[in-house]
């Protein structure tokens, strides 16, 4: 796992920063140009990894800035003088019943209707059967 603390990271880019500086130096050596040495898969290679740790470090700056930002917002919050905390204003319970009664009467007159019906005819049939079966 690659490290999140800065010394390391810092170390690690100077180590990129000279191994690329010595590939340069071997490829000028055998005599490339600028315009090859860039193409060199190596020298390319080592840019990624430098570019990488860059970007690495600028999170670690990044979380670290966070870090300290929240810190002296908690020693803020702590030197403020505390509020004290009042009684909540209990809220009106009457109105929000009210309108379930009436959502509860309106939903319920449709199927009471409906079952009043049913019940009726239930009742009509039922009483017919039962004094022929009695009898």
């Amino acid at each position: 796992m690659a490290s999140k603390l800065r010394g390391a990271r810092e170390t690690q880019r100077t180590y990129w920063v000279e191994k690329l500086a010595r590939r340069r130096e071997e490829l000028r050596e055998k005599g490339f140009d600028e315009r090859q040495i860039e193409k060199d898969t190596a020298v390319r290679k080592l840019k990624a990894k430098i570019t990488d740790t860059n970007l690495r470090l600028a999170a670690i700056a990044a979380n670290e800035k966070k870090l300290e930002d929240m810190a002296r917002l908690r020693e803020e919050k702590k030197a403020a003088p505390q509020k004290e905390k009042g009684k909540k204003a209990a809220p009106p319970v009457e109105e929000p019943k009210a309108k379930k009664k009436k959502k509860k009467e309106e939903g319920s007159e449709q199927p009471v209707k409906k079952e009043g019906k049913k019940k009726a005819e239930k009742a009509e049939a039922a009483p017919e059967e039962k004094p022929a079966a009695a009898e």
